[in-house]
């Protein structure tokens, strides 16, 4: 397909009101050790794939043995007319000094120090994005937070994850211990199904999908959370246009289904495709960090987006 083969170059470190590049995140970036060193708030994380620069954005003061909310942002690929592969005009207009200002107003909601973790591939992260959903990405963002617990001595972390971050606080939580809770937003939280409807709507001309077999699904893997549980929200309108609303109940039944008591909380997401519900989780995580709980964090999210009308949406 035109477009699609990657020509990764040596990852760029924009400071400041600097803009992220968008051929840096449709191409992916190069780094090593040593020139991590010179990205601010970023950690070395070496993998079996070989490892990546990962850059982070705090904001707050971590305080020994508390809790840290940790923000993981969307996909920002997309596919255009006959599968041209493109990234969102949004990327491009965002700044390192962007983020920094939403992690200091998301860590004085939440009272708590709050961190911005971009994923491989963007926001200043090397890697590739491309290659987004799969183990090895899971096992960088894994990495990428023990070294964030050890250098702010960080007992617990409250995760928030937008879609394609989504799937990855799922997937951590199927790995880690250390979750107190964590708040996914119409995310890909059942890869392989959603992947399958992918290749569906687009038909044999839509262009190259990803591998539904090559994917990490979050939704295969919950036997593997660890008891006692964290407290899991999954937050989804049921008109998303992105990622099937079937596909984020499915993983709740499931939970439910392990002996879980996750929190499905219906709402209506941001544009015309209803798909985004970054500031619902933020706002969702920070009430968490303030003591608030279950039935109280529902209220308020649903006051915050509430569906036009409720008793007409597919049920909870």
């Amino acid at each position: 397909m035109p477009n699609e083969a990657q020509r990764p170059a040596p990852l760029r470190v924009p400071r400041g009101r600097q803009s992220f590049d968008a051929r840096e995140a449709l191409n992916g970036a190069t780094s090593n050790r040593q020139r991590c060193t010179d990205v601010p708030d970023a950690y070395w994380v070496p993998s079996p794939g070989g490892g990546a620069c990962i850059r982070t954005y705090p904001a707050g003061s971590p305080r020994a043995g508390g809790l840290m909310m940790v923000y993981l942002p969307g996909d920002v690929l997309l596919r255009g007319r006959g599968g041209i592969r493109l990234i969102a005009g949004s990327y491009a207009r965002r700044s390192p000094a962007d983020i920094r200002q939403e992690m200091t107003r998301w860590s004085r909601e939440g009272s708590a120090p709050a961190l911005f973790l971009a994923r491989p591939g963007l926001y200043g992260s090397s890697g590739n994005h491309g290659a987004r959903r799969r183990i090895e990405e899971v096992r960088l963002v894994d990495g990428a937070l023990n070294r964030i617990k050890t250098r702010y001595r960080v007992r617990r972390f409250i995760l928030a994850g937008q879609s394609g971050g989504g799937h990855l606080v799922a997937s951590l939580v199927n790995r880690r211990r250390d979750v107190a809770a964590a708040f996914i937003g119409s995310g890909l939280v059942s890869a392989v199904e959603v992947m399958k409807a992918y290749q569906k709507r687009r038909g044999r001309d839509g262009g190259p999908i990803e591998d539904p077999d090559a994917v990490y699904d979050p939704i295969g893997h919950v036997q593997a959370i660890s008891r006692p549980a964290p407290d899991i929200f999954v937050l989804s309108d049921p008109g998303d246009r992105i990622v099937p609303f079937l596909s984020q109940r499915h993983y709740v039944e499931r939970l439910r289904a392990s002996g879980l008591h996750p929190i499905h909380v219906l709402l209506r997401g941001e544009g015309r495709s209803r798909h985004l519900l970054a500031e619902p989780i933020k706002t969702g995580a920070a009430l968490y960090a303030r003591g608030d709980r279950g039935g109280a964090i529902t209220e308020a999210l649903r006051a915050l987006a509430p569906l036009p009308h409720p008793a007409l949406e597919a049920p909870n």
